[in-house]
């Protein structure tokens, strides 16, 4: 059953959600269930797949899913692959699609929403929020994020 998303995906459980989250898994570094809190994922499997031609999607994805190795070893020097898999990693750490060579539609690149950009994975890396989007507190900018040694302001 198909359930609507305020964004505008639609939530399509079953094994291409779960194998594109394994694929994502690769190329980010960060596990399947850190993905999956991100509540991203499956938007972002709708957006990709609307973007990018079907055959290409699923090279990726086989490429990928359940890769033993690094990206770049799983990929084999594809440059095609090598090109989307660019995108989706970058998709998944700024909440933007850089576009592709090719791509229907044109190149250029687009934010997802904004939703995206706040759940984007480059402010997770650093323990911290985009700017504007969360409430960390009054003088919590004095204080180094968690894990972070040395620094702040008072």
């Amino acid at each position: 059953m198909n359930a609507p998303d305020p964004y505008g995906a639609t939530t399509v459980p079953g094994q291409e959600a779960e194998r594109f989250v394994a694929a994502s898994a690769v190329l980010t570094g960060f596990d399947a269930a850190e993905l999956a809190a991100t509540g991203m994922a499956e938007i972002y499997r709708e957006f990709v797949t609307r973007r990018v031609a079907p055959p290409l999607y699923a090279r990726l994805v086989d490429r990928l899913a359940g890769a033993t190795a690094d990206a770049h070893t799983a990929l084999g020097g594809d440059a095609e692959l090598g090109e989307l898999a660019r995108a989706v990693c970058h998709l998944w750490y700024l909440g933007e699609w850089p576009g592709l060579a090719g791509e229907d539609g044109g190149a250029a690149p687009c934010l997802v929403s904004g939703r995206a950009y706040a759940r984007g994975l480059v402010w997770r890396t650093f323990g911290g929020h985009a700017p504007g989007t969360g409430r960390p507190g009054y003088g919590t900018w004095a204080d180094s994020p968690a894990g972070v040694t040395g620094g702040g302001g008072r």
